[in-house]
């Protein structure tokens, strides 16, 4: 820029302005960034699970999650991390994996009912056998379901209370992993 009396000025500014500038612009690209992965998750219909889960958390662990929230400039200053990189740099990791990764429509015992969807399907000649077996294997997953859910509530509770809710996490977590160990055990004894 050249001033009225020839001299050559450039516009510098000074180190508070620049510090804002910098902060502004990476809550800019951080606004971005999850707005663009909200978008891109309600594509794939996962949103609500997401919220879930973080409602999970700031409800198991609500003294945790109000300090984070209400002291987030003093873990800034007192640990001497860009936290809004580091939360940049998690957006955009879970996007990314988010993005490059297909749904898998997992279902357990999945493999058990193709099976004798295909073996007795047409059992005797009645061609509602499917469907009393798709019944079957629906109402098993809705039963199973119901019972974590409610697990859950009484862990979750349990904690809140300062109860032992590890006591009452491991029955739960024992019938989930016979259900996961018996799901692949069907799977490699019917070969569907």
């Amino acid at each position: 820029m050249r001033t009225y009396f020839g001299e050559e000025t450039a516009a510098v500014l000074p180190p508070a302005q620049r510090n804002k500038v910098a902060e502004t612009g990476t809550l800019t690209m951080m606004f971005a960034a999850g707005a663009l992965m909200i978008v891109e998750m309600s594509v794939h219909q996962i949103l609500l699970g997401g919220f879930m889960i973080l409602a999970a958390i700031i409800i198991a662990l609500p003294k945790e999650s109000q300090a984070l929230l209400t002291n987030f400039e003093k873990l800034q200053r007192k640990y001497g991390v860009n936290l809004y990189a580091i939360f940049f740099a998690i957006l955009t990791v879970v996007c990314f994996l988010d993005f490059a990764t297909a749904p898998a429509n997992a279902q357990f015992f999945n493999n058990a009912q193709t099976w004798m969807n295909d073996s007795f399907g047409t059992a005797a000649g009645n061609p509602q056998t499917t469907e009393v077996i798709d019944l079957f294997f629906n109402v098993l997953r809705g039963l199973f379901l119901l019972y974590v859910g409610v697990a859950l509530v009484q862990i979750v509770q349990a904690a809140r209370n300062d109860e032992d809710w590890k006591t009452l996490a491991r029955t739960p977590l024992i019938i989930v992993l016979s259900v996961f160990v018996g799901d692949l055990i069907t799977g490699l004894l019917v070969g569907v």
